[in-house]
């Protein structure tokens, strides 16, 4: 279980510490006056979410009392509670100790805000703060780190991880500097990235990066910003390294053009997925397939749309983006954000389909040439060939039945001709399964490409509902991972069940017995873990 899941069921601050305790590995501590007590790191610890400044004030009561009896103190101090956590390096707070300015309370409980207020400005540029929905697992390293090697190792900026970091540098820097162009948040990430503090580690840069004493200054064209407040600065910082590794700084130069901070607007589609949504499902992603995937993986979305789950890719060279309509494909060709990407119209249910349910590309000829290749290397097994992930939301329209000769005034889900594809010709022997679009994708898919990986979002029917136990019993992939949230995070999707991201090993012929999921709700928080049995019609929901 996750951090974030296990925090998502705590019900006391005893459940919150046992939730780090574990996520963080630890094995000599103890719980007493200081919530977790190591050798190296001691935790103040709160059920609520409570301001990092006022728990550290607690701590810092019990550092001096440990220093004034000559005990040993620890290299660090850590906050944490349900939402966030934040660490210190206690040398940092040393001098507080013998201020005899400040005024010390009797009892670490009354350490609250007035004492907070007066640590705050020696202490607040040295506390590097972590949201656990986006910095788990950049927070449970850091506190490894710190206990390895005495000292926070920081996040590297990579291809992988470049568009996440660039949102999350507008959010928390650019949003404080006031730009007049949008555009020009990209250029100003760049000035900023690569620089470490001191000196530029690239020059010749659309905009630079100043220091006015502490404070950062930009300068592009004319213009010139300054920060708001400079606490987004610090913390960003604290928790990524820059400048990136001198292998990739070119590489993330040229994908300038490509990052533009995210309009959900220009995401929306027949089948949009939000973009918070897209974020776990690419952090999901990273935990499944390892940091480096999306350099390893060729990724073909062959339901693309408009491209918004492609809109977190930091290495589009890698991806392939098809669609059924050609406006969709003009659309996301104009899209910086998709520089480098090769995006074309394919009907993949029904183009280069023969009669036979056979696949031949020279149908159609609209399958790029280089993707052809990778699948069939992919086929072969051709030692250094990429693997394929197949990336989809694809439509959950079904067919009322077989012939399509009904349709449904009162379900939008339910839709004349949907079923009649040419792929859906070859799916003897599925019955109703065969009816719904999501399942004619997955046919196809495993048939061409047997030996790829599987991200996909769809309905769970495929995993527990009654009437496809003929297709379970075909469907012998191996289940990696993945989460569900509920569907009302999705534009236009009626009723109440369950959406799922799971990631598949098709080339692996291991049935799941259980599917275990991580649960989300519509704003992408998670509240619990939930576990489906595909081999009957219950859902275990944990």
């Amino acid at each position: 279980m996750s951090l974030l899941a296990a925090l998502a069921r705590a019900k006391t601050e005893e459940d919150v510490k046992d939730a780090y305790i574990k996520a963080l590995g630890l094995k000599a501590y103890s719980k007493n006056l200081v919530d977790i007590q190591t050798q190296e790191v001691w935790f103040e610890a709160k059920a609520v979410s409570t301001p990092p400044i006022i728990m550290f004030a607690q701590l810092l009561f019990y550092i001096r009392a440990a220093k004034k009896r000559g005990e040993a103190i620890p290299a660090f101090l850590a906050v944490i509670d349900r939402e966030k956590a934040a660490i210190m390096p206690t040398e940092k707070a040393l001098p507080l100790l013998d201020d005899r300015d400040i005024v010390w309370p009797k009892s670490g409980s009354g350490a609250g805000k007035e004492l907070a207020a007066k640590i705050a400005p020696y202490v607040q540029t040295h506390i590097v703060e972590y949201e656990i929905a986006h910095d788990e697992a950049a927070f449970i390293k850091a506190v490894k780190d710190a206990i390895r090697e005495r000292r926070i190792i920081r996040t590297p900026i990579t291809p992988d991880n470049l568009r996440q970091v660039f949102d999350r540098w507008v959010d928390m820097i650019g949003s404080e500097l006031g730009v007049k162009n949008q555009a020009d948040y990209a250029v100003l990430f760049f000035a900023d990235i690569m620089h470490d503090g001191r000196n530029e580690a690239m020059h010749n840069l659309p905009a630079r990066l100043l220091f006015n004493g502490d404070k950062p200054v930009f300068i592009i064209g004319s213009e010139q910003y300054e920060l708001a407040s400079e606490r987004g600065y610090r913390n960003f910082w604290a928790i990524y390294h820059r400048p990136p590794e001198q292998q990739h700084r070119h590489y993330l130069l040229e994908r300038r053009d490509s990052l533009l901070p995210v309009d959900e607007q220009k995401f929306k589609g027949a089948y949009y997925t939000p973009l918070h949504i897209v974020d776990k499902a690419y952090d999901q992603l990273v935990a499944t397939l390892g940091p480096n995937w999306q350099d390893r993986y060729l990724v073909w979305d062959m339901c693309a749309g408009v491209g918004n789950l492609e809109a977190k890719h930091s290495n589009l060279r890698n991806v392939f983006m098809s669609t059924l309509d050609q406006a969709d494909v003009t659309i996301m060709k104009s899209n910086p954000a998709f520089a480098g990407a090769t995006i074309f119209q394919y009907d993949y249910l029904n183009d280069d389909v023969t009669d036979f349910g056979e696949i031949d590309y020279a149908l159609s000829g609209k399958v790029p040439q280089p993707l052809r290749q990778a699948i069939t290397d992919a086929r072969a097994g051709k030692k250094g060939t990429k693997p394929i992930l197949v990336l989809i939301n694809p439509p959950y329209a079904e067919a009322m039945n077989v012939d399509n000769t009904t349709e449904s005034g009162s379900n939008s889900e339910l839709k004349k001709g949907v079923a009649n594809t040419r792929i859906s010709h070859g799916m003897d022997g599925l019955g109703y399964a065969s009816r719904e679009l999501f399942v004619q994708f997955l046919h196809r898919i495993v048939a061409e490409l047997p030996n790829a990986a599987l991200a996909m979002f769809s309905t769970l029917k495929y995993v527990n509902a009654p009437n496809f136990a003929e297709f379970r019993r075909r469907w012998t992939a191996r289940y990696l991972d993945g989460f569900i949230v509920h569907n009302r995070a999705f534009d236009g999707l009626k009723g109440d069940f369950p959406i799922g991201f799971l990631i598949w090993d098709l080339a692996k012929n291991q049935p799941a017995e259980s599917i275990q999921t991580i649960a989300l709700d519509r704003a992408g928080d998670v509240i619990d873990e939930k576990a489906f049995l595909p081999r009957s019609a219950t859902a275990a929901f944990g």
